[in-house]
Formats: structure tokens, sequence, C-alpha cells
């Protein structure tokens, strides 16, 4: 099992443990205690086996994971986590969860080991073997974006973190729009900056989708090793590529929550956010709801809830920021004095 720890003169939390069998040290790249232990169920994720077929033989590690990156309350988790990480959901029965609240909670309430204990951990079982697809609850979609000076800063602080592919990431994803599955998967040899296009496989839609790179964007990639060689773009701070997982941005995660938090940004700024600003930007510039649709790769109808999301004044604000999104942009006039990492 994990636990966190602290180096001596570093400020980051460091998950320590056994998984599987294998030794396990490494940063959170968090600096707070309780953020860091929301890292901890992807890192355990991680080093588990892969999820199976079965969902009685998945780890509770790896069922927390799923269910937390679906936006699930995670308030009572940590201690579960403690208890639980590598037994299988099968072996979790009713002796099983009785040992567990004698252990967690000794001389409870009867309320409180019910919310605490068998609540979430109940949640989390039904999350992962109900296959069933269910809209959420309640009114509509509040759809979140950067305003420029926002993904400005997002960017600086990202230009001065260890990874050389992060800030070039975070251009990509402001100024393309897409995925974050898409990403991170998007081969080098695929990448022509002279002719700025890059084609996308295996997409969402099961679709190779060929996009027109921006200016800003082909000035961010120009600055990495990866263009034109078969392999990831976009890697790790090893140069090693990122193992993809569902929901929050998988392994970019941690260092994406490190730069915005250091940016002063809301912590519900998560990777996909950036696909939504894209989106928010697009429309404020271009006006026209049929290319969002084309350039974002929607086959649904989601690409209307950013028509109405654009304040006024913004598309002046993302021109100056130099994200020419669709406007003749192959003729326009290089922006200078920003950050194009």
């Amino acid at each position: 099992m994990l636990k966190l720890v602290k180096r001596p003169k570093s400020p980051y939390w460091i998950a320590r443990g056994t998984i599987n069998g294998h030794r396990v040290e490494r940063s959170t790249g968090e600096t707070g205690k309780a953020r860091a232990r929301d890292a901890l169920p992807a890192i355990i994720a991680e080093y588990s086996d892969p999820a199976p077929a079965d969902w009685r033989e998945m780890n509770f590690a790896v069922a927390v994971n799923a269910y937390l990156s679906s936006g699930k309350d995670g308030r009572f988790l940590p201690r579960l986590l403690d208890r639980f990480a590598e037994t299988q959901l099968g072996q979790i029965d009713n002796a099983a969860m009785a040992r567990a609240a004698n252990a967690l909670y000794p001389g409870a309430a009867p309320a409180t080991v019910r919310r605490q204990l068998y609540v979430p951990v109940s949640a989390i079982i039904n999350f992962v073997k109900d296959d069933k697809l269910r809209a959420p609850k309640g009114g509509g979609q509040r759809t979140v974006f950067l305003t420029p000076e926002q993904a400005e800063s997002l960017i600086r602080v990202a230009t001065g973190q260890p990874s050389p592919y992060l800030a070039p990431l975070m251009t990509f994803l402001l100024g393309q729009g897409c995925r974050m599955g898409e990403t991170i998967r998007l081969d080098g040899a695929d990448v022509n900056l002279s002719a700025r296009y890059a084609v996308l496989r295996d997409t969402k839609n099961s679709e190779d989708r060929t996009i027109t790179l921006i200016p800003r964007v082909v000035a961010a990639l120009s600055r990495i090793p990866t263009i034109g060689r078969p392999g990831p773009v976009f890697r790790r701070v090893d140069g090693k590529p990122f193992k993809e997982k569902i929901g929050r941005g998988g392994q970019v995660r941690n260092p994406f929550a490190y730069a915005v938090e250091t940016a002063g940004l809301d912590v519900k700024v998560t990777p996909h956010v950036l696909r939504h600003t894209w989106a928010t930007w697009h429309y404020a510039v271009n006006k026209d709801p049929l290319s969002l649709k084309a350039e974002g790769g929607w086959k649904s109808n989601e690409y209307q809830r950013y028509v109405k999301s654009a304040p006024s004044g913004l598309a002046d604000a993302v021109r100056r920021f130099g994200w020419e999104l669709g406007e003749n942009w192959g003729t326009a006039e290089p922006f200078r004095d920003i950050s194009t990492a």
C-alpha cells in the first residue's frame, strides 16, 4: 500500500510503498497533502494490472480511480483506500465490510459507519459493475473555459517546468481543441509543420481526422524533437510515452495540476477544460457552429453548448493573444511578444 511521505528539501509529497509486489516511490507533484492524497488512486491504478473484463476481479484502487475520474465525490475514500487498495471487488463482502468497520470506525455510531464506509464502497462497486449509460441528473452542463489571459499564465508556468513537452502540449490543446486521448496518441510521423497539418488516428469516433495547425501551434511544436519521427509527439519528462487513462488527463494530470495551481487558476481546470476553451474561443471568433462541429470532431450536438457561452469582447482578446482560429490565418501577420512554447 502507498503512504505519503516527505523528502528533505522537496516541497512535494511522495507516494511510497508496494503495489502488486513492486516497490513504488514517486512524486505526486502536489505540495498540499489533501491534493496529494487525491492523486494516489491514479498512481495505484497505473501500477496495477489492467482492468479485467469481470468487475469482481478489479482492484478497489482501480475502481476508485475510475469513480473519481467521472467527477464523483471522494470525501471518505482515503481511509478506504488504505484498507482495500489491492483488494478485488469480489472479495469485499459483508464479512470484509464488518472487519473494516471495526478497524476504521471502532465505537462509531451506525449512521457514521453507514455514511463513511458502506455508502461510498457500495457506490464504487455499483459504478464499475453497472454498464448502463445514465445521463447526469439536474440542469444543463456548466461550461468552464479559460480567458486568453489565464491561458497565457498557464503556458508560462508550464514553460518553466522540467518537461519540454508540457507547454507545447497545452498550446496544442488550446489551439486545436483535440481530445486528450487523440492528443497523446498523435504520432510525430503524422505531423507536417511546413504544410501545417496533423492527422489524428483512432479518434473517439473511430475515424481519422486531419486538422490544420494554427501558427502558434506550429511555433510550439517546432521546439520539440519528436515531430516528423515515428512515435508519440507528446511524452513524459523522461521521454517515455504517456500511458493513456480515462478521465482527468491520465498521467498528464499531476504536472498539469501543478501548473494550474502555480498559475493561480481554479483547481477545476483539467486538461479537458482546454478543449472547452478552444471551442468557446472558436465560436466567439468565427460565429460558425458547423465549422466548430467539424473541426472539433463532434458527431453529436454537444458542440451547441459553446454557442451560448462566449461573452462579449472575448473574440478581440483571443486575437490579441495570437490565437488565430480559422480567420484566414495563413496570411496573418506574425504575432509578437507572446509565449509560443
